[in-house]
């Protein structure tokens, strides 16, 4: 089995990315795959407390419940990532990937790089395990404090939506077995059915899987 780490800040597309990627393996190459989040166990482990104290579902789409109930999630992941030297969650992914029998397994959402064996260091000392780093940007006008104005587009790189990812995207891309960087085409393909089929996107992740000996 191949293990996959997808990194990159919220919402760089490692969702995106990783659907695209199955779709190339599957139906190109006729591989099995799977995909998993490190989040999905976190949300999991607070589930029953939050839905009995809240009313709230864990896994909910909409925009205001998730921000009543990140602080907490985030609290909580950060606290046993404490008590586990980094290995509470990706002790759990363990046990998924020891249940797939896929031959490329994703795991969509690597993050950090603080203790000694965290996710970086996990994921790279899989049997096979290769770490892809993406950043996204969007084409504008130079910001107005830049000393040179030109009415040349300029890539404009996503903000750190909190002071963790801040500190440890960095660091992951660093560590990363190959990065690259994207432009946000949601603006020209409105749809997700889009997206995956834009031929922009395909490219540039069949590059990536290119490029870790995956295809």
């Amino acid at each position: 089995m191949k293990i996959i780490g997808v990194s990159g800040l919220a919402r760089s597309g490692k969702d995106l990315f990783t659907t695209v990627a199955q779709n190339i393996l599957e139906n190109e190459y006729n591989l099995s795959t799977d995909r998993h989040a490190l989040a999905f166990e976190l949300k999991s482990d607070l589930d029953d407390l939050i839905s009995l104290k809240t009313g709230i579902d864990v896994f909910t789409d909409d925009t205001e419940n998730k921000n009543i109930i990140r602080p907490l999630l985030v609290a909580y992941g950060d606290l046993m990532r404490k008590v586990s030297s980094g290995k509470y969650w990706t002790d759990k992914m363990n046990n998924k990937i020891n249940e797939s029998s896929a031959d490329v397994f994703f795991v969509t959402d690597i993050r950090y790089d603080f203790y000694p064996n965290d996710e970086c260091w996990w994921i790279q000392n899989k049997p096979f395990g290769k770490l892809i780093h993406i950043t996204r940007y969007q084409m504008g006008p130079a910001p107005s404090k830049r000393r040179v104005t030109t009415s040349t587009p300029v890539k404009i790189y996503d903000s750190a939506p909190n002071d963790h990812e801040r500190l440890n995207d960095p660091k992951v891309k660093k560590k990363s077995n190959y990065s690259f960087e994207w432009e946000d085409m949601s603006k020209v393909h409105t749809t997700q059915d889009e997206l995956i089929n834009s031929t922009y996107i395909i490219d540039h992740v069949r590059k990536a899987l290119k490029n870790i000996n995956v295809i």
